[in-house]
């Protein structure tokens, strides 16, 4: 397992990952980049317009299953298989950008994503829950969902618990406070 940094600097908050895969380049980009694969490791199917200015839509559902929300965001970058770039919650999060950076190594690919947002945009929404509590997901967040694409791409499933994302969590606000 392979933790992510969590960079705070002039107002921005930057959350950075890398992963070394033992798969080509164009595995992991469909990976990142099909709705069907996105899928298996999302939870929700997305509607993928693969060109710059095109949406990215996913339908998140409350933990409970009761409510659904439509989100859209925007391609920003799309340059198979290295680069893909896309807003992320526009709505709530204007500043926020998430990159997929893909790197053919001499043993597969390396896999950097990096989801940076201004600082502000997180304390708008963190109404009942501190900032620590946010960032901390959020970083645990990325972190689950990268393990469960490199299971994906090895052919093994990593199902999601709470427990799992809970202990990645305290991890993280361990790196915050």
């Amino acid at each position: 397992m392979t933790d992510g940094t969590i960079e705070q600097s002039h107002g921005r908050v930057a959350f950075r990952y890398r992963r070394e895969l033992r798969h080509p380049i164009d595995k992991v980009w469909r990976a990142i980049t099909d709705p069907d694969e996105l899928a298996q490791w999302l939870g929700t199917k997305p509607e993928l317009d693969p060109r710059v200015g095109g949406l990215y839509v996913m339908i998140h559902t409350t933990a409970d299953g009761t409510k659904a929300q439509r989100v859209e965001d925007k391609v920003v970058r799309f340059t198979p298989p290295r680069l893909f770039q896309h807003t992320f919650w526009q709505e709530l999060n204007p500043s926020a950008l998430v990159t997929w950076e893909l790197t053919p190594t001499e043993d597969g690919t390396r896999l950097d994503l990096t989801h940076e947002l201004d600082r502000a945009d997180m304390e708008s929404v963190a109404v009942r829950e501190s900032i620590v509590t946010i960032i901390s997901r959020n970083a645990a967040g990325w972190h689950g969902l990268l393990d469960r694409i490199t299971k994906l791409v090895d052919g093994a499933e990593q199902p999601w618990t709470l427990a799992a994302h809970q202990d990645l969590q305290e991890r993280y606000a361990a790196l915050v406070s």
